[in-house]
C-alpha cells in the first residue's frame, strides 16, 4: 500500500486556511482576467439565430463560476440549465465560452460525423494531459485513428471479448466470497472499494495479462494503482472546476502541484510495469496483452504506456461506479431486483449457458431485464456525466445556426438523459424504457453514457460484460437491500459521477436458492 498522505508534508499543505487564502487570491487575479477579457474582447456573434444561456450578462461569467463553485449543488445546476435553455445554450466561464448541445438532434451532428475536426477534445480535459500524456481519449488525427483501428481490432474485438469471460467467472466467485464476509453480520456496510478492486483485477489481466499484486510489485512506487489513480481523480476535478487552474503558471503555485508530481512520477512506473513481459513473472502462464499488439502495430514503447495508463486508469473506475449504482437502484426497486433473479436462475441452471456454474459469452445475451436494468441505471447515473470537444470544422446545426471553427461544444448527459420529451417520469426507474420496441422508437442519440459515434468508448462492450457477469452472479447468491433514499444521495462531479459518502447495503445470503 502507499503512504497515507493527510500525514504526510506533501498534503500537509493543504489544509483549509492555507487553500482558503490561496483561493481568494486566486479568484482576485481571475476576475480581473475576465474583466479586461470583456473590456477589451467581445464573443463573436455570426449566428442569425441567439444562443440563450445562463448568465447572458456583462458578469454572467462571474455568477455562473459561482453557481458552479458548490460542487455538492453543481450537477443539479447543469441539470437545471439543461431543463430552461433548451436543445442548444452557451454557457460563459470566463476566457471559456461553451455550447451545450442538448438535443438527440444536434449531438447526432457532431458525434455521429466523420469529419476529423469533431474529433478533438476541449479544454476541460487539459488536466488530463501531464497524467494521460497523448492516449486515446486525448489524442486526435491520424494518431488516434491508427491506435484506435489497433486496439478494436485486437483488445475489443468480439474473438477477444469472448477471452475475457473466464477471467470475469475467476474474479466474479472470488469477489462473491469476500462480499459474503464483507456482510456476514447483517449490518449496513459499504460495497464500493470490493467493486474497485474487483473491475481493476479484471481490466489489468485483460489489459496486461498481469494482477494488480504484480502491477504494485513491478512499479514499486510510493503510491499502489488506487491510490494513485484517486489522487489524480482530486487533481483533475479541482483544476477543471477552478478555470483560472487550468493557467499553467496558476497551477504551479496550488499545493496539489506538488502531489500532482508524486502522481506522475507513479503513473510512469505503472506504464513501465505495464510494459514488462509476462515471461520474466516466475510460475506465470505467459499471457499476451496490449503490449504485443500495439508493439507488432509499430508503435513505439512511449506510446505503449501511453495506451495502458489510458486503458488502466479509466476503464475500470467508471465500471465499478456504474455496478455500484446499479446495485443501488436494484436495492431501491426489489419487484425488478426479482425479475432479474429469476431472469439470472433460468441461465445458471441451463448447463449449456452456464456449465459448472460457470457464464458462457452467449448466456450474457439472454439477460434481457438486466441489460434494460443497467441502460435504465446509466441513464439516471451516467458515471461519465459531462463530454467536450473543441472543433477544428464549423459545425452546422441549422440554416441559421452555425458553430464556428475554434468553439468548445460540451454535452451534459444527465440534463438529456432526464428530458421528458424522450423519457417521460424521467426521475423514476423505469427499465422498460430500453425494450427493444421503445429503444427503435428513439434516436440513439438520446443516450449517451458512453458517447457515441466514431469516438464512442472503446471498451463500452467490455464494460457491459462486466456489469452484466458481476450482476448475475451476485443477485444469484444474494439479495440487496438498502435504507438509502436516491433523491438524498449527495453526487459530486469528481471527474467522474461520485457519491459524496459511501453508499450502504445490506447484502444477504439468499436462503431459498
Amino acid at each position: 500500500m502507499g503512504p497515507n498522505y493527510s500525514h504526510q508534508t506533501c498534503l500537509g499543505v493543504y489544509q483549509v486556511g492555507t487553500l482558503a487564502t490561496f483561493q481568494n487570491g486566486l479568484l482576485l487575479i481571475f476576475f480581473a482576467t475576465v474583466l479586461l477579457f470583456y473590456t477589451t474582447s467581445l464573443f463573436r456573434k455570426t449566428n442569425k439565430r441567439k444562443i440563450p444561456g445562463p448568465g447572458s450578462h456583462f458578469l454572467g461569467c462571474l455568477t455562473n463560476i459561482l453557481a458552479l463553485s458548490d460542487k455538492r449543488k453543481s450537477l443539479k445546476v447543469f441539470e437545471s440549465w439543461c431543463a430552461t435553455y433548451g436543445p442548444i445554450f452557451n454557457v460563459n466561464l470566463g476566457p471559456y465560452k461553451i455550447a451545450i448541445l442538448n438535443s438527440p438532434e444536434y449531438i447526432q451532428k457532431l458525434l455521429g460525423s466523420t469529419d476529423m475536426g469533431y474529433l478533438g477534445k476541449g479544454f476541460a480535459y487539459k488536466p488530463l494531459k501531464p497524467l494521460w500524456q497523448d492516449g486515446l481519449i486525448l489524442s486526435k488525427g491520424e494518431k488516434w485513428k491508427f491506435r484506435r483501428r489497433v486496439l478494436e481490432k485486437h483488445m475489443f474485438s468480439f474473438k477477444t471479448l469472448l477471452t475475457y469471460m473466464s477471467t470475469l467467472n475467476e474474479e466474479g466467485d472470488k469477489y462473491m466470497l469476500k462480499i459474503g464476509e464483507r456482510f456476514a453480520s447483517g449490518k449496513e456496510e459499504e460495497v464500493e472499494d470490493l467493486l474497485m478492486n474487483y473491475t481493476l483485477e479484471v481490466v489489468t489481466s485483460a489489459a496486461f495479462g498481469k494482477s494488480v499484486a504484480e502491477m504494485d510489485s513491478f512499479a514499486n512506487g510510493e503510491l499502489n494503482i488506487t491510490d494513485t489513480i484517486n489522487r489524480g481523480k482530486e487533481i483533475v476535478a479541482t483544476r477543471a472546476f477552478n478555470p483560472c487552474l487550468l493557467l499553467d503558471f496558476i497551477w504551479r503555485l496550488h499545493p496539489l502541484y506538488k502531489v500532482e508530481r508524486i502522481v506522475i512520477q507513479s503513473l510512469k512506473l505503472m506504464g513501465a510495469a505495464a510494459t514488462m513481459d509476462n515471461r520474466v513473472i516466475p510460475g506465470k502462464k505467459y499471457r499476451a496483452g496490449i503490449k504485443d499488439d500495439l508493439t507488432a502495430a509499430g508503435v513505439p514503447v512511449d506510446g505503449i504506456i501511453e495506451e495502458s495508463l489510458t486503458l488502466m486508469s479509466a476503464g475500470y473506475e467508471t465500471t465499478a461506479s456504474s455496478i455500484h449504482f446499479l446495485l443501488l437502484l436494484l436495492a431501491l426497486h426489489p419487484e425488478h431486483q426479482e425479475i432479474c433473479r429469476n431472469e439470472i436462475d433460468s441461465v445458471f441452471e441451463d448447463v449449456d449457458l452456464c456449465p459448472s456454474g460457470q457464464l458462457q459469452f452467449r448466456a450474457l445475451s439472454k439477460l434481457k431485464h438486466m441489460e434494460m436494468c443497467v441502460n435504465e441505471s446509466l441513464r439516471l447515473l451516467p458515471t461519465v456525466f459531462f463530454f467536450e470537444r473543441k472543433i477544428d470544422t464549423p459545425l452546422v446545426l441549422e440554416e441559421d445556426l452555425v458553430l464556428e471553427t475554434g468553439t468548445e461544444v460540451a454535452f451534459l448527459v444527465q440534463g438529456l438523459h432526464k428530458n421528458p420529451k424522450y423519457y417521460p417520469d424521467p426521475e423514476k426507474f423505469i427499465p422498460g424504457r430500453f425494450s427493444e420496441e421503445e429503444i427503435k422508437s428513439r434516436s440513439q442519440f438520446a443516450h449517451i453514457p458512453f458517447a457515441a459515434g466514431p469516438r464512442k468508448c472503446i471498451g463500452y462492450k467490455f464494460a457491459m460484460m462486466i456489469m452484466l457477469s458481476f450482476s448475475a452472479k451476485l443477485l444469484r447468491e444474494y439479495v440487496l437491500e438498502t435504507t438509502e433514499k436516491l433523491d438524498e444521495i449527495v453526487f459530486l462531479p469528481n471527474v467522474t459521477m461520485s457519491p459524496e459518502t459511501p453508499i450502504k447495503f445490506r447484502i444477504k445470503k439468499r436462503l431459498n436458492k
